[in-house]
């Protein structure tokens, strides 16, 4: 029973509220916000209990930033100013709050619990590695405790050496702050233009060439672990790196088309291999008891994943949108059971979840009209693209392509097991396994769609990826034959210039309005000029 003063308030103040406004005609989501930026006039009100929580997680996120520079004052200044990257962090404030626009109750909790663990985990990250970091003056001895790998390489492996640190080298520079500011990595794809790279190639690739050549990459570590992964592209993205750092590095030619029977073993191989050459670079062997800690770890984690899964199915799960994507694809990508807290986060978020199913819990006051897999990510500097599709038309996101990553569990026992199943683990990577991984795992989006109870698909349209390009038609035929609705979502991934945002919010308001017939939930998000938010 809700408490008669903040019941008062709560009524007195709703007129303040964007979700009210929209149905009232008064205004929206937009209507806070100075035109064409990403910075509001005042925080979204959403009720006393709710805002006040909202609020808390914003001072805890800046408690972390600030315990980031107070750890590690000198090298994160230095950072700042060697960086260009490293500024464009000062946004993350503005990012989380448009993330979590419309989020109310359990959805909000959930959602401010797992985002507040990688706002944590990631600043830590950032300044150990700034202070390891020999542009930033580290000396060669501290530095060579780290070891770069590539982004797409599972970090769990490497707890086979508790004595290395292991750094996903695009991580910080390029795959997460693109998501955070959208006017960053165009300047690194003109780096790389720059240098004679063709401006048709997919922007991601164009984007980690350009740090390097630009020498934004922190210079940590003494070898290199690159990768084929996730396509052609960023083969020739791995040459320019490990040129550009002139450091040894091996490459993990994992197989694309790991479906196949005889992959397994020629990956076996380059797993076996790649932990050889660790060892023979750094001067230490690999420690399968301390691997079997942080296998359990994340096999604890995929067993949350799992149960998620069953949850997600129905129309009670608070696990919802860009927080469900977020935290899954940092959680796997970054972490991968290296790290205790964030099995402590699914606990927690895991007890939540339950009692929300039990409670018949249904998220955004229950306005939702359709339930979409999203195959592929929204532009990466566009994160916030299913949030605004649940505020705008009512569009859950139910799951996203890259949460369906490697959800095998590893052998805590036996070492020839475990590689095994390690190297299932890393074939099935962020953007390896849907992406490059052969047609069966392309075409499977229909029966991920259908286990999850979802009407839509919401489909990746990179303009610049040659491999997609060419299955446009065959996916459009195959909604239309399994009764999907089904939307392609053009992008250009990581350059806003091409597509910016308001075009792919146009994809779908074109769809749900001439194709379905149906009227937004809040119009002062269907068209806005937001060119120049982060």
């Amino acid at each position: 029973m809700k408490n008669p003063i903040v019941a008062y308030l709560d009524d007195k103040l709703k007129r303040f509220d964007p979700i009210w406004m929209a149905e009232n005609g008064t205004g929206g989501q937009r209507t806070r916000y100075y035109d064409r930026t990403g910075v509001a006039k005042y925080r979204e009100w959403r009720g006393v209990k709710d805002t006040m929580f909202d609020y808390v997680s914003w001072l805890n996120n800046l408690l972390a930033m600030g315990k980031m520079v107070a750890s590690a004052p000198i090298p994160v200044m230095k950072g700042f100013w060697e960086y260009r990257w490293m500024g464009s962090f000062l946004g993350t404030f503005m990012f989380i709050d448009r993330l979590f626009e419309g989020y109310r109750d359990q959805e909000l909790r959930v959602a401010h619990t797992q985002m507040h663990g990688i706002v944590v985990s990631l600043t830590k990250r950032i300044a150990y590695i700034l202070s390891h970091d020999r542009r930033l003056g580290a000396s060669q001895e501290k530095s060579e405790k780290l070891v770069p790998i590539d982004e797409v390489l599972p970090e769990l492996f490497m707890t086979g050496f508790p004595d290395l640190y292991p750094v996903p080298l695009q991580t910080l520079p390029e795959f997460i702050i693109c998501d955070v500011d959208q006017h960053i990595e165009p300047y690194y794809i003109d780096v790389a233009e720059s240098f004679g790279l063709p401006a048709d190639v997919c922007s991601r690739c164009a984007a980690e060439t350009g740090v390097a050549l630009d020498d934004a990459f922190p210079l940590v570590g003494k070898a290199l672990i690159s990768t084929n992964m996730p396509c052609n592209a960023s083969e020739a993205t791995s040459m320019f790196q490990r040129r550009r750092l002139a450091m040894p590095d091996y490459q993990a030619t994992l197989a694309m088309i790991h479906n196949e029977p005889e992959a397994l073993p020629y990956s076996r191989e380059i797993m076996k291999e790649t932990i050889a050459f660790v060892e023979e670079q750094y001067n230490t062997k690999f420690d399968w008891n301390h691997f079997f800690k942080h296998a359990k770890l994340m096999n604890e984690q995929n067993t949350f994943e799992l149960e998620k899964w069953d949850y997600m199915k129905t129309p009670y799960s608070a696990e919802v949108g860009i927080s469900e994507t977020l935290y899954k694809l940092y959680e796997w990508q970054s972490v991968n059971g290296t790290d205790p807290m964030f099995n402590k986060i699914d606990r927690k978020v895991m007890k939540r979840l339950r009692k929300c199913y039990e409670n018949k819990y249904e998220p955004f006051g229950g306005k939702t009209r359709h339930r979409a897999f999203l195959w592929g990510p929204s532009a990466v500097y566009y994160t916030d693209f299913p949030t605004w599709c649940q505020n705008c038309w009512g569009i859950a996101i139910v799951l996203n392509m890259d949460s369906t990553m490697g959800h095998n569990m590893i052998n805590t026992e036996d070492p020839e097991i475990a590689l095994d199943d390690l190297t299932r683990l890393t074939e099935k990577a962020c953007m390896r396994h849907m992406a490059v991984g052969g047609w069966d795992n392309i075409n499977s989006v229909w029966e991920w769609a259908h286990n999850f109870n979802c009407d839509m698909v919401l489909m990746n349209d990179n303009i610049a990826c040659k491999g997609m390009l060419g299955v446009h038609a065959v996916m459009e035929e195959q909604a239309r034959e399994l009764g999907f609705y089904f939307i392609f979502v053009e992008h250009d991934l990581e350059d806003s210039r091409t597509v910016s945002r308001q075009n792919m919010r146009d994809c779908v308001n074109q769809y749900m309005s001439i194709v379905m017939g149906e009227e937004p939930l809040d119009p002062t998000i269907v068209t806005f000029d937001d060119s120049d938010a982060y």
